[in-house]
């Protein structure tokens, strides 16, 4: 009895040492990409999974329990998070950290004390509140037939009552629900911004690729184009080193909701292959459809000309936005212009088209206030022509276009001694020349005005424009329904990039 004692006592003693474990290691993500998913003054995310929290001010780790709802707001002081009946804050931000699965979460369902032994006479390190939960390592039933579990919390290790404690196993795949409606893999930071909270979710590359493709380019398009399309994805989000954005500020990412098979195939076919050019993947531009050839980037974003950036021929591309048509008022073409004067008339329209396939770079208006010039990139160009389809982003859909023009002869207006007045014929009108004041009587003249010279066949004003165009996008790199025609052709992916992409070769 006396040695069994002893052993109990050894036993008991060993269990009472601090472990060394600490709360779990997070996943590693695999070619991490960071993605902005929203930006608000309060944002939440509920947890599917294995995860846990990380204060960034302090360093505290609290593992939570599956189903948990985290929410963030900004505060003056930063972000504060709540959850079960919880709050934390930090001027850093918080860490939703995905752990591995196949693992077991011990789960408070009264008040539990964490003691430094598996015995109630042990000294408590810390109280758990019901709903808190842990990492379990191990069990130990002592000598009163009372089962322990060892757990782990934060910084923190010990021993916590079985009676109170309820195990729970963690496995498959962890996905986490945003507060944009949108289901997500891999992890999350509320990061400070202002006054608001940013919901980034950062995860591995080509599980970030999964959430991007089937937004970017239909699933059911030829499975060449669609590797095609996880290459140039793959290798803009490498050249990218900045957050990317969850738009086509950056590339279409919608997580987990939005994947399917299809995609996700190409994907995994296509793993880390890149598009590459002196060593180094290059910034892989696409775009829904050229009209008939890609541009030379020097002639739609004035910037330097780059090799893999010129102008190929579409050979296959057939698109319904190969040719479009837009028309506009003189009063939306004038008011785009910055003319703010109700009276103010169009007289022309002209276009300085400096692209090697047309695309214009300037647009000159002629009118009854004097002559308006704009210039600059195919965006500026394109966003003086607006129109209210959200699908086209709120402008004509390329800066590769030609107008056409509907002018009609129109009255003008002369300054009189009584005023100002409308008339069709300068006939019979008494004007002041250089020598003096003259009735017309000829039927042909020519009078000079502050807009311009007004003749006998009157002035000729724009009652409505054209603007007749090919393309959609940018129309740098890549052209989406280029390389469905090219896939149906017969080209594989690495054709298609090297094809679209001069000069690149595709490798890992």
């Amino acid at each position: 009895m006396k040695k069994f004692g002893i052993v109990s006592f050894i036993l008991l003693l060993m269990v009472s040492l601090p472990l060394t474990a600490m709360a779990a290691d997070p996943v590693k993500y695999s070619n991490q990409v960071d993605v902005n998913i929203k930006e608000s003054s309060s944002v939440y995310v509920s947890l599917k999974g294995s995860y846990q929290l990380v204060n960034l001010d302090t360093q505290s780790i609290e593992i939570l329990p599956v189903n948990t709802t985290v929410y963030g707001k900004k505060t003056s002081s930063g972000v504060q998070v709540d959850y079960q009946s919880k709050y934390q804050t930090s001027a850093k931000g918080f860490d939703i950290q995905e752990i591995p699965g196949n693992q077991k979460i011990a789960i408070f369902t009264l008040q539990s004390e964490m003691k430094k032994g598996a015995s109630s006479g042990y000294p408590t390190i810390k109280t758990f509140s019901a709903g808190d939960s842990a990492t379990y390592i191990q069990s130990f039933t002592n000598s009163l037939g009372e089962t322990w579990y060892n757990v782990t919390s934060g910084s923190s290790s010990g021993w916590v009552l079985g009676s109170t404690t309820q195990l729970q196993t963690i496995s498959g795949l962890s996905l986490v629900d945003a507060s944009d409606g949108r289901t997500y893999r891999g992890s999350f930071l509320f990061s400070p911004s202002g006054t608001n909270v940013k919901l980034i979710n950062y995860l591995g590359m080509e599980d970030y690729l999964k959430g991007v493709l089937p937004n970017e380019m239909p699933a059911s398009w030829h499975t060449e184009a669609l590797k095609a399309q996880a290459i140039a994805a793959r290798s803009y989000a490498y050249s990218t080193k900045s957050t990317l954005s969850n738009t086509v500020a950056s590339q279409v990412y919608k997580g987990y909701s939005s994947e399917d098979s299809r995609t996700n195939a190409a994907v995994e076919a296509t793993k880390d292959l890149k598009a590459v050019y002196g060593g180094k993947p290059i910034q892989t531009f696409f775009y829904s459809t050229s009209g008939g050839k890609t541009a030379n980037i020097s002639d739609v974003w004035n910037t330097s000309q780059q090799p893999y950036y010129t102008s190929v021929a579409d050979t296959y591309e057939n698109s319904p936005h190969s040719n479009w048509t837009q028309s506009f008022t003189p009063n939306e073409i004038l008011k785009s212009f910055g003319v703010t004067k109700a009276d103010t008339v169009l007289y022309d329209m002209s276009l300085s088209k400096t692209g090697a396939n047309g695309e214009v770079s300037g647009v000159t208006l002629t009118t009854s206030d004097g002559v308006i010039t704009k210039t600059g990139n195919e965006n500026t160009i394109r966003k003086l022509f607006p129109i209210s389809s959200s699908s086209s982003y709120g402008m004509i859909k390329s800066n590769w276009f030609d107008t056409s023009l509907t002018k009609s002869k129109n009255a003008f207006v002369v300054q009189t001694a009584s005023g100002q007045s409308n008339i069709s014929s300068a006939v019979a009108q008494t004007v002041q020349t250089k020598s003096g004041q003259v009735t017309l009587s000829n039927p042909t003249y020519s009078i000079q005005t502050n807009s311009g010279v007004i003749t006998s066949s009157g002035i000729t004003s724009v009652t409505d424009i054209t603007l007749n165009g090919k393309g959609f996008g940018h129309r740098i790199g890549m052209s989406q329904y280029g390389a469905k025609g090219f896939a149906e052709n017969g080209w594989n992916a690495e054709k298609i990039i090297t094809h679209y992409f001069q000069g690149s070769t595709v490798s890992k």
